[in-house]
């Protein structure tokens, strides 16, 4: 019940003689309709959001006689955690209320339930099972056997930590309030900190990397990682010297209670492989969907981010647990929050995979569009990609059919796109930290051209010359996301991100009928390998038919370019059964034996229709001609 529907509220007796009555955070009242009594919402930890569906509320002393309150609707997935006290004193200096903020926040959103691929042990979790998945889902490993890693033990504590990292060692310290960093930290502060029985704030400990400590000297991270990362594979051994490589295989975080970490894209989209050794962690995972991927872009250079979940703004957010044990590896471009319901210890990293490196590439690109700080980026990105060039340039020059035929197209496609990214850097302008990482001109053009001329003509002959005039400029741009879901063709996730008038194309009418085409191979390749030609003049006679409305047509030739109605739901959506999903600059066409399908669009009225059907009868024409020449 709201103040406006009674008598006006007059005190809270769950406030402290000091609180701040007159801020904000102080509007929302509760009446309890058991005891009548009024209580702030910010006091029993309700949200104004989570107020407009409370049907009856009972206050906490009217609880175990009369029941919890009940919701207008489905109820709300509550947390069982406990809720911190409101910390006034940041309160009287005009900062945001507490961090309990956040919770407050998580606590009123309905997330979706864990439904990723959990395994027994890590004995399945290797290279070629990781080039071989249907998914680009997160798993976790419930047990570490297989994994062939070494972690600290269960027992282990932050001061044994700071003793074996160094206690003179500076660590970046994250206040969970403002989600800032605090400087002049030292590793023995913060084992003081975390021993502590009276924390008065609640801090975190995220980036503290200990590769080159004694601490870290005793860990090996799961064998996979080493065998897929980028770093690894192409960072030359002798050039591994002092700070001049990027070092951020192993992270040792240290999370106290009701921390939180805000959601967040690892720097250039890398993987991450995340062991608990203590405690717990919770994590709240949104799909990388073109759609997704553009709201956080959003919603990261929007003011009001810091009152805002992101998790209501798209349609899936996945809650994960993580406990003492078990490893969580999440693939490129994951949208993800982190909360800690008891104190933690964790041991993770990141790393690059070559089947996602146009992701890695396209977060980069979001990250300067973001005007992300150099020293929460990828270190030495752009020198890594220079190092990639070469090596990969070379070993496609010896490579024999055979030997091609073994890349997938994601990695092909990834080979492709690094040398697409290389070539707009080449052409610059770039800074002169840029140029010195870029090395030789000369010699890194001479690479990205080949690798541009031997792994396009690979990728060409994996699709029709059509398809391929479409993508190639657009898989030039480089910044692709997506979420692909078992049993999805690995063709139906094109690109995400909105296309440009791209540089291939004279204008945009020209770019326009190149993709007109494509979709159009598209349908006519996507039909079960039983179609006839017959069925193809059927498929002409119902494009030409009157009946068939011209909205459809129109509707078709709109989905690239723009965002679609099922964007989000296409990539929801997709299963098993590869039922069709349309993202942006594609025409997916559905694997069942009833061919293809279209989503279905309202009619318009005969008056209505005007200019518009003139041109969806010009469309009708040149997919009819061009039916008619492929059958």
């Amino acid at each position: 019940m709201s103040s406006s529907e009674s008598d006006e509220p007059q005190e809270c007796p769950l406030c402290p003689e000091d609180a701040p009555v007159e801020l904000p955070a102080y509007e929302t009242w509760l009446q309890c309709d058991v005891c009548e009594e009024w209580y702030h919402g910010v006091c029993v930890g309700i949200s104004a959001s989570e107020c407009e569906r409370i049907d009856k509320f009972h206050c906490k002393k009217c609880m175990g006689k009369h029941g919890p309150s009940s919701y207008k609707g489905p109820a709300l997935r509550r947390s069982s955690r406990q809720h911190s006290q409101v910390d006034y004193t940041m309160l009287n200096e005009g900062q945001p209320a507490t961090f309990n903020q956040y919770l407050l926040r998580i606590d009123s959103h309905e997330f979706l339930e864990d439904e990723f691929e959990h395994l027994d042990s890590g004995h399945a979790v290797t290279a070629e099972w990781i080039r071989s998945r249907d998914t680009n889902d997160p798993f976790v490993v419930d047990a570490p056997d297989g994994l062939d890693m070494e972690m600290p033990d269960g027992s282990i504590t932050v001061p044994q930590i700071a003793d074996a990292v160094g206690r003179d060692t500076a660590v970046s310290v994250m206040d969970v309030l403002t989600q800032e960093e605090l400087s002049g930290w030292t590793m023995d502060d913060w084992a003081q900190y975390f021993e502590a029985k009276d924390r008065r704030r609640v801090l975190n400990v995220i980036s503290l990397e200990i590769t080159n400590t004694p601490l870290g000297q005793t860990i090996r991270r799961p064998r996979v990682v080493d065998e897929v990362d980028l770093v690894e594979r192409y960072w030359p051994a002798a050039k591994r010297k002092g700070d001049q490589y990027p070092r951020v295989k192993t992270y040792c975080l240290m999370s106290v209670q009701n921390a939180y970490t805000d959601f967040h894209v690892d720097f250039s989209a890398t993987w991450v492989y995340y062991h608990v050794v203590r405690g717990e962690k919770v994590f709240y995972m949104a799909p990388p969907t073109p759609s997704n991927m553009r709201k956080f872009e959003s919603w990261s250079k929007s003011p009001e981010q810091a009152v805002s979940l992101f998790a209501d703004s798209v349609r899936q957010c996945f809650e994960v647990h993580v406990r003492a044990g078990q490893t969580l590896f999440i693939p490129a471009g994951w949208i993800h929050a982190v909360f800690t319901p008891v104190d933690s210890v964790v041991i993770g990293g990141n790393f690059l995979v070559l089947q996602t490196l146009n992701t890695h590439v396209g977060s980069y690109k979001l990250e300067a569009r973001t005007r992300v700080p150099a020293r929460y980026r990828f270190p030495f990105f752009l020198k890594l990609c220079r190092y990639m060039a070469e090596l990969l340039a070379r070993k496609w020059r010896k490579l024999d059919h055979k030997a091609k035929a073994k890349w997938t197209v994601s990695e092909l496609e990834g080979a492709f796109v690094l040398a697409g990214f290389l070539e707009d850097r080449i052409r610059g302008p770039n800074d002169p930290d840029d140029l010195r990482a870029l090395g030789d001109m000369q010699a890194l053009t001479t690479h990205v051209g080949t690798l541009l001329e031997l792994v396009g003509a690979e990728l060409g002959t994996r699709m029709s010359p059509e398809e391929w005039a479409n993508r190639e400029p657009l898989l030039r741009e480089g910044c692709h996301f997506r979420w692909i879901r078992p049993g999805m063709r690995q063709g139906s996730a094109l690109l995400a991100t909105r296309p440009r008038r791209n540089r291939a194309y004279g204008h945009a009418a020209a770019g326009a009928r190149k993709r007109s085409g494509a979709r159009l191979n598209k349908l006519v390749r996507g039909r079960p390998p039983s179609t006839t030609p017959d069925d193809g003049g059927d498929l002409l006679s119902a494009l030409r038919s009157p009946h068939k409305d011209s909205d459809e047509s129109q509707s078709d030739c709109s989905m690239s370019g723009s965002e679609s109605a099922s964007d989000e739901t296409g990539s929801a959506s997709a299963s098993a059964s590869a039922s069709s999903s349309a993202s942006e600059g594609s025409f997916v066409v559905s694997d069942s034996d009833d061919g293809y399908r279209r989503r279905p669009k309202r009619r318009r009225s005969e008056g209505t229709r005007g200019a518009g059907s003139q041109r969806a009868k010009s469309t009708r024409q040149r997919i009819a001609e061009r039916l008619k020449i492929k059958l």
